[in-house]
């Protein structure tokens, strides 16, 4: 896809580009653009700062160490948009971080081109010494450019929202997930399938019981059936009493026996995922993908395979499996759950993403924080900062100490983006 090229001719152009190049209007916000020469390398965006120094300064040095992490940045520029308005203060807002900015640039050997203030009432350029104390029109920030560059919609905040869905496709996603618990724990044992902290013997240790032995992990064609644990005979004798509800034998849904034995081949499981249609997708099939985004050691393997391709998502589970057995987890790929390591494939994490945020729309409220987690580690590895703690605060409403949500918060908060998001923005 070719890129659009504008080119703005003043502060004002310019303004009215950046919210077209970010997709949306920010508001409340720091917007930083760095630059090689005249050409943009892309765009951060921060929430403001509170007015104390302490805060001014720390977002400073956060975001110019965040620009001089780019290697081809020689330049920046700094927008904040505003609810405070310029009449009343007779003064441009947050003249006190654009100053701490010029410090860190200047200390950071980066140019200044620009730092503007777009505020509730009038716009202005804290370099330009003419701008009145009152602002200039808002009027002057008027799109005028290539019909083809899309309009923005919305804030920062928008399209974080979970898909619609009805209360029907939510039952059913409910009622298949029991049902698909009950096969689990027909096949893994009493306790592995009865919630997504449930106790007992999971099934990736099954799998290590009855396939492995106390021989070496098997990959992903040598795993057959009991990688799920024994098929069980048929019910008879006191397996049919303990099976059984009011003395009526309990029977097992064959779709549901069906689906839990399509995770034979689990990283198979996560690809086939990604290639089925969003509303086409079998019931049963969703429900085990929520089951599986509900269990963190699943769950690691489809993150990384997701953000990687199918052969590290079998990397992933086989050492997931020797993890099981007391070995160590291989560094390569825990670093990729940091942001570091080869960058993803962008149109794989929008798929897994749009994937993901659709099973937690479906989910029952107790299992839906697996789902929410993957939405907001998906979302930080795109550079979506906004939307992962979005995801992730929604999560921890429902399990206060879910871990996976809890790392992408900190993430968040820290100002830590993945690697790859500034070696791409460099290569640009």
């Amino acid at each position: 896809m070719t890129p659009t090229v504008v080119k703005a001719a003043d502060a004002a152009q310019f303004l009215s580009f950046v919210p077209r190049m970010l997709g949306y209007h920010p508001t409340r916000s720091l917007v930083v653009i760095p630059f090689h020469g005249a050409r943009s390398l892309g765009a951060m965006r921060f929430d403001l700062p509170d007015g104390d120094a302490e805060s001014v300064d720390s977002v400073a040095a956060t975001v110019t160490g965040m620009a001089c992490r780019l290697p081809e940045a020689d330049a920046v520029a700094a927008i904040a948009y505003t609810d405070v308005r310029f009449h009343g203060s007779g003064r441009m807002p947050h003249r006190e971080l654009f100053a701490a900015l010029e410090r860190r640039a200047d200390a950071c050997g980066l140019r200044v081109t620009d730092l503007l203030c777009v505020a509730a009432d009038a716009w202005g350029s804290y370099l330009d010494h003419d701008c009145p104390p009152e602002g200039r029109p808002l009027g002057d920030l008027a799109w005028n450019g290539p019909s083809g560059v899309p309009a923005p919609a919305g804030d920062q905040g928008t399209g974080a929202e979970l898909p619609e869905c009805s209360a029907e496709e939510r039952a059913s996603v409910a009622k298949a997930m029991v049902a698909f618990g009950d096969a689990v724990a027909v096949l893994c044992g009493p306790d592995a399938g009865s919630g997504p902290n449930a106790g007992g013997e999971p099934p990736e240790r099954a799998a290590r019981r009855t396939v492995r032995g106390s021989g070496p992990a098997p990959t992903r064609a040598a795993v057959g059936t009991g990688d799920l644990g024994p098929v069980p005979a048929p019910v008879t004798g006191i397996v049919e009493k303990s099976a059984s509800v009011g003395g009526a034998p309990s029977r097992v849904d064959p779709q549901a026996l069906a689906a839990v034995c399509r995770l034979d081949d689990l990283p198979g499981f996560f690809e086939d995922a990604l290639s089925r249609p969003l509303d086409g997708a079998a019931m049963y099939d969703t429900a085990a993908l929520v089951w599986c985004l509900a269990r963190p050691s699943l769950r690691d393997v489809a993150l990384v395979q997701w953000s990687g391709n199918l052969a590290q998502g079998d990397e992933a589970f086989d050492a997931q499996l020797r993890w099981e057995s007391g070995e160590e987890y291989p560094a390569h790929l825990a670093m990729r759950m940091w942001g570091e390591g080869d960058p993803p494939e962008l149109s794989r994490l929008e798929t897994a993403l749009a994937l993901s945020r659709r099973a937690a729309a479906v989910a029952p409220r107790e299992a839906r924080p697996g789902a929410l987690a993957m939405c907001a580690w998906l979302s930080w590895a795109l550079g979506r900062s906004t939307h992962a703690a979005a995801y992730a605060e929604r999560a921890c409403e429902i399990e206060a100490e879910h871990g996976l949500s809890q790392i992408v918060l900190s993430f968040v908060h820290a100002g830590h983006l993945p690697d790859w998001a500034f070696r791409r923005a460099g290569a640009r």
